[in-house]
């Protein structure tokens, strides 16, 4: 059991357990000698010799607790659990109130359970209901014993409830360590291979000195782009995996007082949490794909279908938000992935939903910059200008009306990895890091230009389809009249 999430708060609640029923051993030794010196009565020695006997055990398990929390434990539920059958049958022969000590069998059930787990509280049960039926059938009618033994049950099942919450939180942290372990493994063996490449091809003592200059350049950049990939899935996994571990804790230690509404709510946000984590491992594992990925099929593109595609996977966004969503009658045709091309799209139109204004106004459109067609919009002049080898280029774009972004802001907006805490408040994160490294791998580029207060236009490039694939619209009027 060592190393579970709670390890620490299960040792205390131990101590706190052990230590009560000593300090409960001991004061009603003391009080039953107070009644026998001053009423007269004689001692009970059955009575006083259980006292001792848990008064011992807990003390020899405190001692345990520090070397093995589960024998300890084990030890002293189990020597505790013969004296409480002991006093209870002493009780149920002399006729005497014996109904508290059906509540510390489910103290000890429970306790046990929140400790050590389900499998331990249930061993528990199953000996607390034989002794319960085997006293009913000797000295009770067996029916009044039913209630007890049902009602010990019940209290198996917070115990198994928190159990599985545990063990689903340790799986999913186990599948990302294996995950980015695989993709640190498979880096570093691509390094491996490279330098052993490069001590075999390399012979000029010149040539060999500025190849390994340059490729201690590429190395220092990937280790960095590699400190920062760390950095931003330990950040981001860190939160989420954190509430679902602290809801955990806290439904383990007080189950039984809370509502079923409350119960459900809390775990709505364990699930909800264990969702952000698998949407975080998913963006990740496709910016490293788009990065990995080669020989992928790089055609001509249905650009209408592939944002139709775009808008149907956020089709509760859109539903929630009810976005003013605003198309071209036709699209030209652009050559790229199709896949990547529907995540840019994505990626764009959900932080336009998410982010824009109330209610969201999101405007698609494009402008071939080599058409000969005007450009009347003043955003669109400032990045073109930035464009390298604008000719047989389109510019994809989207406008939202949105709070908009500062200068600074705008310039680190699709840095991979760069943690801008106002930008990443707004969404625009690692999400817009993937839109860059896409466009990247298809010969394209991305931006942003945007006012304060008058909204933002993200744009992204891809090359132009050869003149055979072209649209049968006339996309230079249809762009000039997107951008007017």
């Amino acid at each position: 059991m060592d190393g579970i999430p709670g390890e620490q708060a299960r040792r205390d609640t131990a101590r706190w357990v052990i230590g009560s029923y000593l300090g409960l051993a001991v004061l009603s030794s003391v009080l039953h000698i107070i009644r026998h010196a001053t009423t007269q009565r004689s001692l009970n020695w059955v009575y006083l010799t259980v006292n001792a006997c848990i008064l011992v055990t807990a003390i020899f398990s405190l001692a345990q607790l520090k070397r093995s929390l589960s024998r300890g434990m084990l030890i002293f539920s189990w020597i505790t659990f013969v004296c409480l059958v002991v006093i209870l049958t002493h009780d149920i022969v002399t006729g005497q109130n014996y109904a508290y000590l059906f509540t510390m069998f489910y103290v000890g059930i429970f306790t046990l359970g929140i400790i050590l787990g389900y499998r331990a509280a249930l061993y528990y049960m199953i000996a607390t209901g034989i002794v319960f039926f085997t006293l009913g059938a000797l000295y009770l009618n067996v029916w009044r014993m039913i209630v007890p033994v049902v009602l010990a049950y019940g209290f198996t099942i917070p115990a198994k409830v928190v159990e599985r919450l545990i063990d689903q939180s340790r799986r999913d942290l186990a599948q990302v360590n294996r995950r980015l372990e695989a993709q640190v493994a498979e880096r570093t063996a691509e390094w491996a291979e490279s330098n052993r490449r490069l001590r075999v091809d390399v012979r000029d003592r010149a040539h060999v000195e500025e190849v390994l200059r340059q490729y201690t350049v590429e190395l220092e950049s990937r280790n960095e782009e590699l400190n920062a990939y760390a950095h931003t899935v330990a950040h981001d996994i860190k939160s989420p995996l954190a509430a679902i571990i602290g809801f955990g804790e806290l439904l383990e230690k007080h189950y039984t007082q809370f509502t079923n509404d409350q119960l459900i709510y809390y775990f709505g946000i364990i699930a909800r949490n264990g969702r952000k984590i698998t949407n975080i491992v998913d963006e990740l594992l496709l910016l490293s794909s788009v990065r990995e990925a080669k020989g992928v099929e790089i055609g001509p593109l249905d650009m209408a279908a592939i944002v139709d595609e775009a808008q149907h996977r956020l089709i509760h966004d859109i539903a929630e938000k009810k976005p003013e969503i605003i198309l071209p009658e036709a699209w030209p045709v652009a050559v790229g992935y199709a896949p990547w091309v529907e995540e840019i799209w994505m990626n764009y139109i959900s932080n336009a939903i998410k982010y824009g204004g109330v209610p969201p106004r999101i405007e698609l459109g494009y402008t071939i910059l080599d058409s000969g067609s005007p450009i009347l919009d003043s955003q669109m002049q400032a990045f073109v200008s930035k464009i390298q080898n604008p000719n047989s280029k389109i510019v994809f774009w989207l406008r939202d009306n949105g709070p908009g972004l500062t200068p600074e802001e705008q310039s680190r907006l699709f840095t991979p990895f760069t943690r801008l805490e106002q930008a990443r408040a707004k969404g625009h994160g690692l999400g817009l890091s993937i839109v860059r490294r896409i466009a990247e791998r298809l010969d394209g580029e991305v931006g942003v230009e945007s006012t304060v207060g008058q909204g933002s236009t993200f744009f992204f490039t891809l090359p132009a389809a050869p003149t055979s694939a072209s649209p049968v619209a006339e996309p230079g009027n249809n762009a000039a009249s997107q951008m007017a």
